[in-house]
This record gives structure tokens, sequence and C-alpha cells, in this order.
């Protein structure tokens, strides 16, 4: 059934309303955490102070420091980060279909470097540090309105704003509605729907208001089974753009995949919204920043004290411009009897050392103080094991928290962008196998936070090898119960060697074989070679046999001759 805009603009006021309480939270988080999501209850305008009220950036240099820590070594441009695989593990031993899996992960790398994926996949991750909820747009490229674009456009990414979106959780406790709130100009929605739009914008177009902005709703929601059919109209989720005011649909169409990337760093019982790390800073932020306010408001006293003039004395206006003059009457009294500057008494010393414990409280709470040290760290000083084992255990820190952040975030967008390239035939042709299985295929992450979790099986295999290495000269057959073939395989699955740097299955057996047959070469040329070595030994002594037949019992006295 078509969709109602008026209920769904209720739906929506109904889940802003509850989300009520987040709101004023993020509000006064906002200005010393990210200020661009200042505005959240209070409407802004462009060009607006976003920083007002706020003396110290400490919080918002660590929350964005944290973020694109993460960022960049969780959807690092410069690496390969994710791969595919088939989860059927006969499909996954076939050539071909690994080159093809491989070829689909480097058609993806590459759409998404040339998409703005790299700048605003970090935007939701600053809000989801910070605020405990990000909020990552993926969509194909619309087509332009001035040409027509043919095949694949590309992908399209929009980071939302903290504040600027409410969301709802399916049966499985993973986001599947979402609701956006924006603004679009005359023009630009008569770009997007000419043919459909409520009558107040229509009039502005034809009026020639061009820039005069209009609030619209897009709603994105699971579609009933009954309603869902053939046709972007029937997809499994409804995507709903309605303009606010008249409730008026302008377009309706639908995803086959939730369109959405929600991550949400801790979630507590009961709420949909996550809380951050800017959650736990709050209290040191807020105590910090008025610090600093009051440090401010005593160093402007000290730098120009009140002054302090005896009632009864006689002065004229007091210029305190360089070199102004002031004239004064002091009665036969000393001049710093009638007039003094005042001193505060205050102790800044005091209030400095406060602040930069308020400061280390603040960066370790986002983790800036190991970031810091990891980056500062030259190789004199540590070794590149070293460092490597220090970064694994900033990961591993992170690790409870990336489970999450995997599954909700990395895994949807990939999600998303393969099935948008597949559905438009941005892909070559699957090799015959994949048709023969199920057709599921698996997502593996190859970033420093992925690795650094799976890190545990090599260090436990390392750590039982040197164990039983003094034991294996008593016990030579020890080793007998570590499978080589299993073992590499895990070993380069970890370190995410990529699978064109190694030999299959079919190669290492055609290898091994090879060598079987060279080592009994090897054998029997030994062998011969022994052989003839005794021979040649023996050859001296027969030899010798040979001419003592003559020279002894034929040459001399006949036997039993008795002399």
């Amino acid at each position: 059934m078509p969709a109602d805009g008026s209920r769904i603009v209720a739906r929506y006021l109904l889940q802003k309303g509850r989300r009520h309480n987040f709101d004023a939270r993020w509000e006064a988080m906002a200005p010393f955490l990210a200020p661009s999501r200042v505005g959240i209850i209070t409407k802004t305008f462009p060009g607006d102070k976003q920083t007002r009220g706020v003396y110290d950036s400490t919080t918002m240099m660590a929350a964005e420091t944290m973020a694109m820590f993460m960022a960049g070594h969780i959807i690092n441009p410069s690496q390969q980060w994710f791969g595919y695989r088939m989860r059927d593990p006969d499909a996954a031993l076939s050539e071909s279909v690994r080159e093809w899996l491989e070829e689909c992960r480097d058609r993806t790398l590459k759409r998404l470097s040339a998409s703005l994926f790299y700048a605003e996949g970090p935007e939701a991750l600053i809000d989801y540090a910070g605020f405990g909820t990000g909020f990552l747009m993926t969509e194909e490229a619309p087509q332009p309105v001035n040409r027509i674009m043919k095949g694949f456009r590309g992908f399209y990414f929009h980071a939302e704003k903290t504040g600027r979106f409410v969301i709802e959780e399916g049966a499985d406790g993973l986001v599947d509605t979402a609701f956006r709130e924006f603004e679009l100009s005359t023009r630009v929605a008569h770009d997007l729907w000419p043919d459909n739009l409520p009558e107040g914008i229509s009039n502005s177009f034809k009026e020639g208001h061009l820039d005069k902005m209009f609030t619209f709703i897009h709603a994105i929601y699971p579609r009933p089974r009954a309603e869902q059919t053939s046709g972007a109209k029937g997809m499994p989720w409804a995507s709903v753009w309605i303009a606010l005011e008249s409730k008026h649909v302008c377009a309706e169409s639908g995803y086959t995949t939730f369109p959405a990337a929600v991550p949400r760093y801790h979630k507590t019982p009961g709420e949909v919204y996550g809380r951050g790390r800017g959650d736990l800073a709050f209290p040191d932020t807020w105590t910090l920043n008025t610090a600093k306010r009051m440090g401010l408001e005593d160093w402007a006293l000290k730098i120009r004290p009140p002054i302090l003039v005896r009632s009864d004395s006689v002065i004229g206006t007091l210029k305190l411009t360089p070199a102004g003059p002031t004239s004064i009457n002091t009665h036969s009294m000393r001049i710093q009897d009638s007039i003094m500057p005042f001193e505060t008494g205050s102790h800044p010393e005091v209030s400095h050392i406060k602040e930069e414990e308020l400061r280390k409280s603040i960066n370790k709470i986002f983790y800036v103080e190991a970031i810091w040290k990891l980056l500062e760290t030259e190789k004199s000083e540590m070794t590149a094991f070293e460092f490597a084992k220090k970064i694994e255990l900033l990961f591993r820190l992170l690790g409870p928290v990336y489970g999450r952040l995997e599954w909700e975030y990395l895994h949807r967008v990939i999600d998303i962008t393969f099935d948008l390239q597949m559905q438009a035939g941005a892909f070559s042709p699957p090799p015959p196998e994949v048709y023969m299985t199920d057709g599921q295929i698996d997502i593996e992450f190859q970033n420093p936070i992925a690795k650094a979790q799976r890190a545990g099986d090599a260090e436990a295999l390392t750590l039982a090898v040197n164990d039983m290495a003094p034991l294996s000269q008593m016990f030579p057959q020890i080793f007998d119960r570590i499978n080589p073939d299993k073992t590499a395989d895990g070993i380069l699955d970890i370190r995410g060697v990529p699978a064109k740097w190694q030999r299959t299955d079919t190669e290492v057996a055609s290898i091994r074989s090879e060598r079987l047959k060279q080592d009994q070469q090897a054998n029997a040329l030994a062998q011969l070679e022994q052989a003839a070595g005794a021979a040649g030994k023996a050859a001296p002594a027969l030899k010798m046999l040979q001419g003592q037949g003559p020279q002894g019992v034929g040459a001399g006295a006949p036997v039993g001759t008795g002399r």
C-alpha cells in the first residue's frame, strides 16, 4: 500500500520526543566535544559561533585524535583493510573463486577511494566515540540532473550528525529504522521530484524563489512482507521522502539492504542510543572549562586590577591609557595612601596544577596518552617488535567495543557496498563454483585491531613450542601433535597475507611430490655410491687373495708329504 505521510511524520515526532533527554545531554556536550554538532535543541544558522562559552579545547582535540586514530587503523585507504571469502569451505578452495573474490575486493576499495567514504567515515566515528552513536548513510551516487551517467555511478556517503536523526531497533537488537530531518532549497527539491511537490514548494519554484529552504524527512523502515513485491516500492526496506510541513509524500522507493551503518559505543539496557567516551569525560570537561574561565578572569584582574581610591580624596577622571594625565589632590598625603591597585590574593599556580590533572584525565579517557606515546616513539628508544606489541595492547583495550563497531559499522558498510555493486552488475560474472554453493560470502577484516584480536592464537602456538622444545630431546615425537599445514594456514590468515601470495593445495602437493622424487633419486644415488665404494674397497683384497694362490699353496711342497 502507498506510504501514508501523516502517519510517518507522527511516528517521527513521537521518536523525536522520546529522544529529548539525549538531546539535552548532547546539546551540553557538543560545544566542548564537537562544535559542529551544536544546534540540536536551539536552532542555529550558518556562520553562528559554535564555541560560545568554551575556554578549553582539550576534550574536542582528544575526541578527534581518538576517532582519527581508529579511522586510520580500521579504514585506512592505503591498506587492504577487508576481504571476501566463501563460507562454504569447498568453494573457498577453488582458485578461480578466490581470484574473483580478490577482484571484487580490489574494485570495492578503488570505488571507496573514489568516493567521500574516507572523509565521511571518520566523521561518523567522531560521533561514535564522543557522543556514543554514529550514522553513516551509504547509497549509490545519484544521477546528475544535467547529464546522464550509464552503469554503476559509484558510492554516495553521508555522515549524519548527532541529534539530526532518530533510530529504532529490530528484534535482533540491530538498528533497522531511521528517520532523518534536513532542509533542501526549492531548486534542489524541484530537481529531485519535479512532478510531485506540495503546492507551497511548487508555487515557490514558479515564483522564482529558488533558494528558499524547506524541511523534509527521509524515512527508512522495514516494509511488511505482505507489501513486498517486485520493483523499488516492494523492496524489504521502504524509503519515503516527505515534506514535513504539508506531510506530502514526494517520493517512495526502497532498499534491498538497510542503507545506514549506525555504530554505538556503549549501550545501556533499555536505551537505543549509545553512550561514548564523551559521557565519561564530561564531568572533567566541565570542571576544566570552569577552572579555565575563572583563571582567565583572575588573569584579567592581575593585568588590569581594580583601582582603590580613598573616599575623601579629590581626583579627576582616571585615565588608564599609557601616559594619560590624571589630576589629583592628595591633601598632603602620599599618593599610595590615596590611590592604589587592588590585589586579589589569588594563587594561580594551584589552578594550573588542577587543570593539568584534569587534562591528563580527559586524555586517558580518550586513550590519547597511549596514542601519543606510540606516535612519539623513536627507533632508538624502542625496537620494531616492542612497538608492535605496544600498539597491539592498545588495540586490545579497544577490543571489547570494537566487536560492536565491526558488526554495526564495518560489516554494514561492506554489505551495502557489495549489494549495490552486485545489483548494478559492477562486478565481473562469478565463477560457476559460486552458483554451486549457498552463495554465502563472509567478510574478513585485516585491520590492526582485528589482527590484534586474532594474534592470541599465534602467540599461544609460539609459547607452546618454546615450552615443548626442551622436552623434544627426550621425546622427539612430541611435535607430532602439531599439524604443520593447519598451523601455516592459521598464521597466514591471522597476519592477513594475501591469497595471491600463497600457493594452492594443488601447487603444494606438486612441489612435495617433486621433492619426494628428488629425495628418492638422491637416496638411490647415495646407495649406489655406497655400494660402489664398498666394491672399490673389496677389489685390492680380492687381488691379494688371487695372488696368494699360485705362490703359497700351489708353489710349495705337495700336501701330505710329511716334510
